[in-house]
């Protein structure tokens, strides 16, 4: 994860109001998964226990607060996935790693997991319709961060 430790770092030095959720432990990440009802992919784990989720204000990447991921905050991935579940029809295997305020949802899609990665996918909550919208997540944080470096 070197690029993006190299981009986390550049976003944080632009100048723009960026929030992280803290550091999640290993247990912390394990109950998640328990919660969500999947394993998570290398890549989101590290970023997980990195820096728990977050990003630019506004826009943060859903993780785990304050180190505990039953927290169903807006922005939490247990919160985000459970509300999209109940609300929209989420299926079960997708998980929650961005909520937008337009209800644009984008999810880890466990269903495609090949033990060590899973891609990202949208998902429609009025048409119920999800797009592949990066291969992994690593892939995803790489191309998220690079635009708000950009703006």
């Amino acid at each position: 994860m070197t690029n993006i430790e190299r981009l986390i770092h550049q976003l944080e030095a632009s100048g723009r109001d960026v929030f992280w959720q803290g550091q999640a432990s290993d247990s912390s990440i394990k109950e998640l998964e328990t919660l969500v009802g999947s394993k998570l992919p290398a890549s989101f784990t590290a970023f997980l226990a990195r820096h728990g989720g977050g990003g630019v204000v506004g826009e943060e990447i859903s993780g785990i607060e304050d180190n505990n991921p039953t927290l169903e905050y807006r922005g939490t991935v247990y919160g985000d996935t459970r509300r999209c579940r109940e609300d929209y029809g989420l299926p079960s295997n997708l998980i929650v790693v961005y909520l937008g305020d337009d209800d644009v949802v984008w999810c880890l899609d466990a269903s495609d997991f090949n033990g060590e990665e899973c891609p990202i996918v949208s998902f429609n909550v009025f048409t119920a319709v999800k797009s592949r919208i990066a291969a992994s997540f690593g892939d995803f944080l790489e191309e998220y961060l690079t635009l708000r470096l950009s703006r």
